[in-house]
């Protein structure tokens, strides 16, 4: 019975704490990837309103991950800034347009709803949560 329970302490315990440490490591994979698919779909949706021209506009819904700690429309990027594993992390997306807009504070995982608009004087694409 002895041998029984060292085994358990000296094989068993560490080996279920690897493999639970590695699906933490995978569950943050999984948010940074669904974050990166957040981000394209954002960017490509404003560009279809940039070339939809002046007083086009859209409304999309956009699923989330967890972790999503800050967001960010500047320099032709849509960047989400993610909270994985104790550490920031950026994802961005490129998009062809002329992008502008506030994606800014923490966000609740689950669907998102976000406006966009072209804007004429400015002559580019107003990215906002609606």
């Amino acid at each position: 019975m002895l041998v029984f329970v060292a085994f358990v302490l000296l094989f068993i315990i560490p080996l279920a704490l690897l493999f639970l440490s590695m699906s933490g490591e995978e569950a943050g994979k999984s948010s940074l990837e669904q974050a990166r698919i957040a981000a394209r779909i954002i960017s490509d949706e404003a560009g279809e309103v940039y070339l939809q021209g002046p007083g086009s506009k859209k409304s999309i819904t956009v699923n989330y991950p967890s972790g999503v700690a800050d967001g960010a429309v500047e320099g032709g990027l849509v960047v989400l800034t993610m909270d994985v594993g104790g550490r920031r992390t950026d994802v961005a997306s490129p998009a062809f347009a002329n992008i502008t807009g506030n994606l800014s504070g923490r966000r609740n995982a689950g669907p998102q709803r976000i406006d966009l608009f072209y804007n004429h004087s400015l002559g580019a694409v107003v990215v906002r949560y609606g």
